[in-house]
């Protein structure tokens, strides 16, 4: 398909390269693109590789996501297996098996997924972060990405991180709780509550840390 305004529909392989529209909901079993798309309604995909902006005013289903630059979802974003380098926006939350992302994410909901590795570059938020395992810090040199519109110190603000394992850095929460939990150097935490073990970097605040007895 080349730059173009189209229906939306039930499809077989999508292949964008340019600028386009649909008109609709998508289901399809891939979608790859190059340039800037947006979705008039939902999008569903078995594969999703996309280099560019992908704007859908509905929600996202897929199994398998690969993006590199920007994507924003209306609604809510549920999958296997998501890569994401560049910023991520979405209203209702995401939930998926694994999440990793270099860049930023903004998320008004649950951020729900059994791995969760964020590099993270500008400023990032979201109400709450559930998984098992747990891994936040900053990207290293950020002068190899300029193209990423981020602005800010890279850090996370989240009210709630829950999980079995749990890596922090650049993070400011009200609540971590979790078996395993390392609080690294420039978060602020009001409260960590742990069951198995609490490692604290002596450049990272953390107000009262409280010890699970476990079952």
């Amino acid at each position: 398909m080349e730059t173009a305004c189209r229906t939306g529909g039930v499809f077989g392989k999508v292949s964008v390269t340019g600028d386009a529209e649909f008109n609709g909901s998508i289901d399809c079993l891939s979608l790859k693109s190059t340039g800037n798309i947006k979705v008039d309604g939902s999008l569903r995909s078995g594969i999703l590789k996309a280099t560019g902006d992908l704007k859908i005013e509905g929600g996202l289903t897929v199994t398998k996501m690969s993006l590199t630059g920007e994507i924003q979802v209306k609604e809510s974003i549920s999958g296997e297996d998501m890569k994401i380098f560049g910023t991520c926006t979405v209203k209702n939350g995401i939930q998926t098996d694994q999440f990793k992302l270099k860049g930023a994410v903004q998320s008004e909901g649950m951020l729900n997924a059994e791995v969760v590795e964020m590099v993270l570059i500008g400023k990032s938020n979201a109400a709450e972060i559930v998984g098992t395992r747990i891994d936040i810090h900053p990207f290293g040199v950020q002068k190899w990405v300029p193209w990423l519109r981020m602005g800010g110190t890279p850090e996370l603000e989240v009210q709630v991180i829950e999980g079995d394992v749990i890596s922090l850095e650049n993070t400011m929460a009200d609540t971590v709780r979790g078996g395993k939990v390392s609080i690294g150097p420039g978060c602020r935490i009001r409260l960590v509550e742990y069951s198995k073990s609490f490692h604290q970097d002596r450049r990272a605040e953390v107000v009262e840390n409280v010890r699970l007895m476990e079952d």
